[in-house]
């Protein structure tokens, strides 16, 4: 993808799961880092609503000690619906890669505060799946 990524991270840590939320948005090559849009609401919400999603850390995984972090990426459209979820880095476990996708397809559409400026953007983020913090 052609642009410059900026990258920005929150933990966040859950009963079932923990979460770390990079929030990366593409920047047009044109834009010099003086007209860089400033990301850090997007993180910020991100952050919160990956906190508040239901995730599954599969029982079996967690049995078998089994953690890791996927990277996934998508389209955020300005309704707050993400599409087109995708594996950018996996975990190197299959079975908590696709936990990843289905608790972020299975969620509820982000609330924005404020307008993305366009219809749809890429964004990566990333939600981490560590037995240290499962209850």
């Amino acid at each position: 993808m052609p642009g410059k990524i900026a990258d920005v991270a929150t933990s966040i840590n859950q009963p079932t799961a923990s979460a770390a939320t990079e929030v990366a948005a593409l920047t047009p090559p044109s834009q010099t880092s003086a007209q860089k849009p400033d990301d850090g609401w997007l993180s910020t919400l991100m952050g919160k609503w990956i906190a508040d999603l239901e995730k599954h850390y599969p029982a079996a995984l967690r049995l078998d000690g089994v953690q890791g972090k996927v990277v996934l990426v998508a389209i955020l459209h300005d309704n707050g619906t993400l599409s087109d979820v995708k594996i950018a880095k996996s975990s190197g476990n299959d079975l908590l890669d696709q936990a990843a996708i289905a608790d972020v397809e299975q969620g509820p559409p982000i609330k924005l505060s404020r307008p993305l400026g366009r219809p749809q953007r890429p964004i990566k983020f990333s939600i981490s799946y560590d037995l240290k913090t499962v209850r």
